[in-house]
């Protein structure tokens, strides 16, 4: 077997342990992205304002989960495109087994 070929296998092996890695992470990280944390009014002073409180719509549009929903949807876009790379891999390797 060639180096490069020893290499690949490597790179095979590293790929099997980060999908596992996914797998294991990416449930909290969903589900990290979609809580909503509404901030509570127990301590401090209240202070009057002429505008209606609207706690649901601030953590609706809060910048922190805008972010970390684009990031989980940039992670399903790269998993999707590795999923496909790796069959269309798959499928060169059966050309070259059959051949």
């Amino acid at each position: 077997m060639r180096n490069v070929d020893k290499h690949t296998l490597i790179q095979l092996e590293d790929l099997d342990a980060v999908v596992d890695k996914l797998v294991a992470v990416f449930p909290t990280a969903a589900e990290a992205a979609e809580a909503v944390h509404l901030g509570s009014r127990s301590s401090g002073i209240g202070v009057k304002t002429n505008t209606i409180s609207d706690p649901t719509a601030n953590a609706a549009l809060d910048p922190r989960r805008a972010h970390k929903q684009s990031n989980v949807k940039k992670a399903r876009k790269e998993i999707k495109t590795a999923l496909i790379a790796t069959r269309q891999a798959l499928a060169h390797l059966n050309l070259a087994a059959d051949s």
